[in-house]
């Protein structure tokens, strides 16, 4: 691993939980920049109002309660144990004081290793036990890159070897997705059970890819040889992790059968009613844009247009992307929330059109927007099922992110409660999306 990729690294958000933070991170950096859709907000003067500065205590937010898994059946508690011991075999396979004739690589190893340890004994986020399997995946990549760096070092080239454990990697990986059938009882089972398995597999085909080659001379480049090693071993883990999921579900289900017309079917359906829905809601609002000539600069309104729209961009992307990489069951997923992003948008534009949003604000409200955001989670929850509680997960995942980042210290107090506000709407928008999603399951 290069040096530069490390510290990367070392800042970089946890992808999955798709990981949840840097996605989220992306939207809150967006700030009150006029993007998707917010370009049409007038501005007097270019001037901003200024934010009236506010404390948020680390309680403002509340506790976030994640809902039960959607995953149909108990995540094996042995790929997680088997991820841990691997993580613990690689690092163990390093010394503590690495004997290399270069100080400073040695120094930068064991520097390495102390972070992946402490990476390794540290607690997992609340979440659901599929993320805690991307947890221990990242902190075996982590591990194992320590490893291939130590052996680069010390004057092993595991180019040959590590040439060949890709190629039976990538072979696993085709044999699986070849033989993904969806088997299941029924198509809404098959999308809640295979969608994992997908995000798995892409995971996979990700870093199984060379996209960083091992070098030829790995004494020189011991971090760049250590990065390759720890693509290849989370690859693999993330195939493992793919098969064992199937694996857990089918077991004891002999009755089961091919969901793959149905989720073909509904996944077609579904992209066509994203992008539909988003064609006929930019042309009620305007493409964004509230009614009024009134300053928005510096209000919550302001930063719910850039979240809002921010989302329902990006969520479409995801929907049509995982179309066309022939993903159905995380295809239907991804339209869910997009629908349900898109609903939350035009709400969001209808509601700042009639004056909403313009408070300055302030530990208090910024607690009745969390409250809020809270209850609309519970209900979608309450009312939808299985299906509701994966399509609600975003709104989830944002009030995890706004509450660290409120206990960090890094919350702006009208950013947050603009991202309070938009959670209400999106969960607001999660139970009729379920209905219609799972009408188009049926």
């Amino acid at each position: 691993m290069t040096r530069e990729s490390e510290s990367h690294r070392e800042s970089e958000p946890r992808r999955e939980s798709r990981s949840r933070r840097g996605f989220l991170a992306g939207i809150a950096a967006a700030g009150a920049a006029a993007t998707a859709g917010c370009s049409g907000v007038p501005f007097a003067g270019g001037e901003e109002r200024r934010e009236a500065p506010a404390s948020l205590p680390s309680d403002a937010v509340g506790p976030v309660e994640w809902p039960a898994s959607p995953f149909p059946v108990t995540v094996p508690e042995s790929l997680a144990s088997t991820h841990e011991s691997r993580t613990r075999e690689l690092l163990d396979a390093v010394p503590a004081e690495a004997s290399i004739p270069n100080e400073a690589v040695a120094a930068a190893i064991g520097d390495d290793r102390e972070r992946a340890s402490r990476r390794a004994n540290a607690e997992i986020p609340d979440g659901w036990p599929v993320d805690d399997l991307s947890a221990w995946r990242h902190r075996r990549e982590d591990a194992a890159a320590v490893r291939g760096a130590h052996r680069a070092a010390t004057g092993t080239d595991d180019g040959v070897d590590l040439a060949a454990r890709r190629r039976a990697v990538r072979d696993d990986r085709g044999a699986l997705a070849s033989g993904l059938e969806y088997r299941a009882e029924s198509p809404a089972a098959a999308v809640l059970a295979y969608e994992p398995v997908e995000s798995l597999l892409a995971e996979c085909a990700r870093h199984v890819e060379p996209r960083v080659t091992y070098p030829d001379d790995p004494i020189a480049e011991p971090f760049r040889a250590g990065e390759v090693v720890g693509h290849v071993e989370r690859a693999r883990a993330a195939a493992s992790d793919a098969e064992g999921l199937r694996d857990a579900y089918l077991d004891g289900r002999d009755g089961a059968t091919s969901q793959w017309a149905s989720l073909v079917a509904a996944a077609g359906q579904l992209r066509g009613s994203v992008s539909r829905t988003r064609a006929a809601v930019r042309r009620r609002t305007n493409d964004g844009t509230p009614s009024g000539d009134e300053d928005l600069s510096g209000t919550v309104a302001q930063e719910l247009l850039a979240v809002s729209g921010r989302r329902a961009e990006s969520a479409v992307t995801d929907a049509e992307r995982a179309a066309d990489a022939g993903e159905h069951a995380t295809a239907v997923i991804e339209a869910g929330t997009g629908l349900a992003d898109i609903e939350a948008r035009r709400r969001a534009v209808a509601e700042i059109g009639d004056g909403r949003f313009r408070e300055v604000p302030s530990e208090s409200s910024v607690r009745s927007a969390a409250e809020r955001a809270h209850t609309a989670v519970r209900d979608a929850v309450e009312r939808g099922g299985p299906l509701a509680r994966r399509l609600v997960r975003p709104g989830v995942e944002t009030l995890a992110y706004v509450a660290d980042r409120i206990e960090e210290g890094y919350a702006s107090p009208r950013r947050t409660q603009a991202e309070l506000a938009y959670v209400d709407l999106y969960a607001g928008a999660v139970p009729a999306t379920t209905a219609f999603v799972r009408e188009r399951l049926a």
